[in-house]
């Protein structure tokens, strides 16, 4: 991105943080504005003042519809005749009529739009959103000098350092005998909040297992969603108390066995 002359330092950092807010950038400058807000105290208070901002639109705004008595008072209008027109004498005859009707189905649909478009444009997607910023976060960790925090193949170490970091932590399951061995675990922060990632080996290959806590919410048996991000794939489904997402360049394939595997693994413990 060519920048003009006229730019600041201060306003190019404002600048990539409302886009790394947004997960619009790449790798490396994700890396760069994130050392700037950790080195510049400004930026840091208007990095905490946008994500509160965003929190509140969020949880405050809703949608909002237009009211049934608002619907019959157009309805009566319409139904109306419209008042006789007076014409001058030197006035040619007005003949031009007016679809009353037409007229007040377009204002209700403009009192539609005015009540409720707002928020459709400012609603986020949440499921997008979160799935943007996990697959940035597993971005981020391969960049790392390793991609996990606490490092063990024993989920009975990995486990109790969820414990003694997080207020809920996953399960932690096994799959080395399939492949899949145990590399460690991680702590992301994703829409504020921590979040446990469990962190998995295939040959060259890492898997992240991200388990967004979701207090109370029940195991699903559905079958899990799939999609693709910048090239990595991602699996999510509805876990009790967790929505779990992998995250992998790994060949979908495998990937698939992977997530079967750890979700009947996880049944069975």
């Amino acid at each position: 991105m060519n920048k003009p002359s006229s730019w600041s330092s201060r306003e190019e950092s404002l600048l990539l943080l409302n886009a790394y807010l947004d997960n619009e950038l790449d790798a490396a400058s994700m890396l760069d504005i994130e050392r700037r807000i950790s080195t510049d105290a400004t930026l840091k208070l208007e990095h905490d003042r946008l994500v509160q901002l965003r929190a509140a639109l969020a949880s405050q705004l809703k949608t909002q519809k237009t009211s049934e008595e608002f619907r019959r008072r157009i309805e009566a209008m319409a139904e109306q005749t419209p008042p006789p027109v007076t014409q001058r004498v030197s006035s040619p005859p007005l003949t031009r009529s007016y679809p009353w009707r037409e007229m007040a189905a377009a204002a209700v649909l403009a009192a539609a739009i005015a009540a409720g478009g707002t928020y459709a444009i400012l609603r986020p997607n949440s499921a997008s959103n979160e799935i943007a910023a996990i697959v940035a976060d597993h971005q981020r960790a391969l960049l790392a000098a390793t991609p996990f925090d606490v490092a063990s193949s024993d989920r009975h170490t990995v486990k109790p350092w969820f414990d003694s970091k997080l207020a809920l932590s996953p399960q932690v399951v096994d799959l080395s005998s399939a492949g899949f061995p145990l590399a460690g675990g991680r702590v992301e922060v994703i829409d504020g909040k921590p979040v446990p990632v469990l962190v998995y080996k295939r040959r060259a290959h890492v898997i992240s297992v991200v388990a967004v806590p979701r207090l109370g919410q029940k195991a699903s048996t559905e079958l899990p969603t799939r999609t693709t991000r910048d090239g990595y794939f991602v699996i999510r489904w509805q876990g009790r108390d967790f929505e779990y997402s992998v995250v992998s360049d790994l060949a979908e394939n495998e990937l698939d066995e992977f997530v079967n595997l750890w979700r009947q693994a996880a049944r069975i413990d």
